[in-house]
């Protein structure tokens, strides 16, 4: 089997970051995604997500943005949402039914900074990802993504798709796509 181009959810704050630095990681993280010939997909919206994406698109990365709006007026004047994605697909389901088809379209899922909504997404990867996915959390990026290895440890549930860290947003695409080849059994192209 070849997985042509893994879909990598990026998850994190919507807000724009107060901080440069985890700014910068979320650009870093999308560019090495983008290198890899992975698929950058986001909620369509702003903050850390979206400079993912911007990272994705300067090495010619493709972006797809899962909005939860039903059409792209809403998505600007409702969500205040970039338009600047590769490809827009509107659910019309709003922020937390945006997050189910967001997290069942990803093969990798990374987590960085983020509050409840970033929570929300989470918990939709832990409780639906099957053995064949990947989840990733960029250590040390900040707010509740910090806490989910100790949200996992404390569910008293062993999880069915692997879990992987690091503090180095380029490591850790690295060791997502090499994690996602391993149990796939396939060749990355």
């Amino acid at each position: 089997m070849f997985l042509q181009r893994p879909q990598v959810a990026v998850l994190g704050s919507a807000r724009e970051p107060s901080s440069s630095l985890i700014s910068g990681k979320a650009f870093q993280l999308g560019r090495e995604i983008g290198r890899l010939n992975g698929i950058v997909l986001t909620g369509g919206c702003t903050g850390l997500p979206h400079k993912a994406a911007l990272g994705a698109r300067t090495v010619g990365g493709l972006t797809l943005a899962v909005s939860p709006a039903a059409n792209r007026i809403e998505h600007i004047e409702r969500y205040r949402y970039p338009t600047d994605s590769d490809v827009t697909m509107f659910t019309g389901m709003g922020n937390k039914g945006r997050n189910v088809v967001l997290m069942r379209s990803a093969d990798i899922a990374i987590f960085l900074g983020g509050g409840i909504g970033t929570l929300n997404e989470f918990t939709i990867a832990f409780d639906d990802f099957t053995a064949e996915k990947v989840i990733g959390i960029l250590s040390g990026s900040g707010l509740l993504s910090d806490s989910f290895f100790e949200i996992v440890a404390k569910s008293r549930r062993t999880p069915a798709m692997s879990l992987l860290t690091d503090s180095d947003p380029k490591l850790l695409a690295q060791k997502t796509f090499q994690e996602l080849s391993r149990k796939s059994d396939c060749k990355l192209t």
